[in-house]
């Protein structure tokens, strides 16, 4: 009896152990994919994520130090991040995008409103934004 509990209990365990293994893979792809395509921009000091894949959900958080000394030069630099998220193929459409690019001295901060959005966008709204297909 207790052996036939076990057998059917191991597709749910077997499962569940795919389902973590995967989402871990997510969030590992995330973590380094996110800082790859910030450190492609010029004027990006530093970039770091941390990314977490749930069940059929997740959540990202990046911090990126820019290098500028007016706001105008902090907004062209995130634009130019926001382009390399949304040409960059191995970021995922639901991933969001970071609230905040920052000086290294924190005097500058500017986020992505200040480009026509409405917030901090995901990947596949940045994509649709500027009409960039990845690859």
């Amino acid at each position: 009896m207790i052996r036939r509990e076990r057998m059917r209990l191991l597709p749910a365990v077997v499962a569940a152990a795919l389902m973590l293994s995967v989402s871990a893979c997510g969030a590992a792809k995330c973590e380094k994919a996110f800082p790859a395509a910030a450190m492609s921009v010029p004027g990006v000091v530093s970039a770091e994520w941390d990314c977490s894949e749930q069940f059929g959900g997740g959540w990202q958080r990046g911090d990126v130090v820019i290098e500028a000394t007016t706001e105008d030069e902090a907004i062209a630099v995130m634009d130019a991040a926001l382009r390399a998220f949304a040409a960059s193929p191995d970021l995922e459409d639901r991933w969001a995008t970071p609230q905040k690019y920052v000086t290294e001295d924190g005097s500058i901060i500017v986020g992505a409103n200040d480009v026509g959005f409405n917030g901090a966008p995901n990947v596949g709204e940045v994509r649709e934004h500027y009409g960039i297909t990845p690859g």
